[in-house]
């Protein structure tokens, strides 16, 4: 599943609940992945995603005043902007993360090459926050013993919260698309509506959307 396409870069961020003052954790490195994580990690990070349902960013005075938006665009436009606007939109993320009920998370912020929208190659952002952590048995093989340990991680079957930007329509907000595992109470509404505040899309033009591989002859 999608085996062309490419995670050119990528950075991760921890964003806390700001009701509870636990801020931000900043990197000032991309991620190294080398070719069996990038593969657990496009499979985590895109799977989740149908496409039946996309929207745009919005902004009731103006477009660029969407903040995630105007850092999304900057990206696009110089893929080397990456790590600095990661920040910017790890803030963003924070300023919006003000309900007691919302978890803190590790943030990903995500550069893709070679996804086919409308038969042509774009780039695309994704935004990606892992709020819940599970426990996980660690068997180890040891010379004369077998022994068992346990360790938290993510669940890469279950992304919580997750949203692709395509670059293409930049004129109408992007080509967004969004998923949110939460979708509960008023702590559920600060993903969608708050922090990257997208709408439906109203043209009916969403069954050309397509999130798959480019071949490239491999």
């Amino acid at each position: 599943m999608n085996e062309n396409i490419k995670i050119a870069n990528a950075i991760v961020h921890y964003v806390g609940n700001r009701v509870a003052e636990e801020g931000i954790k900043t990197s000032s490195h991309s991620l190294y992945i080398d070719d069996a994580m990038e593969n657990m990690l496009k499979y985590y990070f895109l799977s989740p995603f149908k496409l039946e349902a996309l929207c745009n960013f919005y902004h009731e005075a103006e477009l660029k005043m969407n903040e995630v938006y105007s850092h999304v665009s900057a990206i696009f436009d110089d893929n080397n902007t990456l790590v600095e606007k990661s920040i910017d939109i790890a803030g963003c993320l924070y300023e919006h993360s003000n309900h007691p009920k919302i978890n803190g998370g590790d943030f990903f912020v995500v550069l893709f090459k070679n996804c086919e929208v409308d038969h042509k190659l774009v780039d695309a952002i994704g935004l990606f926050k892992a709020e819940n952590k599970e426990r996980f048995l660690k068997v180890k093989h040891e010379k004369d013993d077998v022994s068992v340990d346990f360790d938290m991680g993510v669940n890469v079957q279950k992304l919580d919260k997750g949203c692709l930007i395509f670059n293409i329509e930049k004129e109408h907000g992007y080509v967004v698309a969004v998923v949110d595992r939460t979708k509960r109470g008023a702590e559920a509404k600060y993903w969608i509506d708050d922090f990257l505040h997208v709408v439906p899309r109203n043209d009916g033009s969403v069954s050309y959307t397509h999130l798959r591989a480019h071949e490239t002859g491999r």
